[in-house]
Formats: C-alpha cells, structure tokens, sequence
C-alpha cells in the first residue's frame, strides 16, 4: 500500500491522501447529567479547530434515554434531527468538520434518575 501515508490502525477509512502532519488521539470517557426541571443539555466533545475528523462510539449506559446533536466546525447541526439514544443503545458516527457533541439529559419532575453514557472517540486533526 505504497500509496497512502496512513496507518493500519487507522478509525477513520477511505480518508486515503498524502497529508504528512495530522495528530491521531484517543478519549474515552463516562458522562452523567443529572434531571432538571428543563432539559439540559451538555456539550461533552468540542472540537479544537476546523480540520478535525472523527469516528465515535456514544453508548448509553444508563435506564433512561438521553438526545445527542451533532454540529460540524461552522455550528450546524449535522445529527439529521436529534438522535435519541435508548439505554443499552450505542450511536457510531464518522464526521469531518467535527464541531461539537451534545447530550441533552432528562428532565425533572418525569425523571429521577441521571442520564448516564460513555464516549469512545478517535480524532484525526492538522497541525497548524
């Protein structure tokens, strides 16, 4: 495969191009967003420039369902309308021009447990 400089191990495919500075990082994390009396919504991953690629695993590890939305570097939401995330469900995603992921968690007095989740994510970025 003498014509990409890329790794094997690479999360994010078919990005095939000669490119010879990018950062390739790794976060996983757990996120807990406790009932309000509105929803509350909290951004969980934001991007640090507009050239961030990234593929990600967001996992609902908790009994209620939680919304993510999903903006690209110029804000616009690019999740095709909210997505809902049921306990035990997961959502994976590969966006370029990643801007942010936002979890909006439950809402009080209908729910009295935390939203809980966890973000397994690889981001691809230029140094600039």
């Amino acid at each position: 495969m003498g014509c990409c400089k890329s790794d094997n191990n690479s999360a994010i495919l078919g990005n095939c191009f000669n490119q010879t500075e990018y950062v390739k990082d790794q976060l996983c994390t757990q996120f807990s967003i406790a009932p309000a009396d509105t929803a509350d919504t909290v951004i969980i991953y934001e991007a640090i420039n507009e050239s961030v690629a990234a593929s990600f695993v967001l996992r609902n590890t908790g009994t209620i369902p939680f919304t993510v939305a999903i903006t690209n570097s110029a804000g616009t939401d690019i999740t095709g309308g909210d997505a809902i995330v049921g306990p035990g469900q997961s959502l994976l995603r590969t966006v370029d021009s990643l801007g942010s992921i936002s979890v909006t968690g439950p809402v009080a007095p209908t729910e009295t447990s935390s939203a809980k989740g966890e973000l397994d994510i690889v981001v691809r970025y230029t140094l600039d």
